[in-house]
């Protein structure tokens, strides 16, 4: 292994110490899995989003001014927001993870709030996930945020 990857792997395992630090307590060894995979995937859904976020609310601003909803807004704006996606992919909410820290206090419903902004397909990965439960449980053991920021 070359010194680069030796530290990629370090960092990484030192990531993974940190967060199931911090859910040890409220959370068991074998269920780590609950959290750790749903931040994983929203967490890389919120860095392939960030690049047009802000491109993304304006449209979806623009086409509820014309008065679409329902399935006419979700095709228009999957068509603006996923080019060159095979699934369509964009949240219309105001958070990405940096903006979510600001406001400690309310994180879990921003965070709830955040996910339901998602496009329809990824909304599903995160109930299906039943994630909503794990964030109230970590809002409740007071470790919500602290995992939010680590990631």
């Amino acid at each position: 292994m070359t010194e680069n990857t030796n530290r990629n792997h370090s960092e990484l395992v030192s990531f993974i110490w940190n967060i199931a630090n911090k859910l040890r307590g409220p959370y068991r060894p074998p269920q780590y899995r609950k959290v750790m995979l749903p931040m994983t995937v929203l967490r890389r859904l919120d860095c392939l989003l960030e690049e047009n976020k802000e491109a993304v609310l304006k449209e979806y601003k623009r086409l509820q001014a014309k008065r679409l909803k329902g399935n006419a807004l979700h095709s228009a704006l999957a068509r603006f927001a996923s080019k060159g996606r095979k699934q369509p992919l964009y949240n219309i909410s105001n958070y990405t993870f940096k903006r979510l820290l600001e406001d400690p206090e309310h994180i879990a419903k921003n965070l709830v709030a955040f996910i339901n902004g998602f496009s329809p397909k990824a909304r599903e990965i995160f109930e299906n996930f039943k994630f909503e439960d794990e964030i109230t449980k970590l809002d409740k053991a007071n470790r919500l945020y602290f995992i939010v920021k680590e990631y």
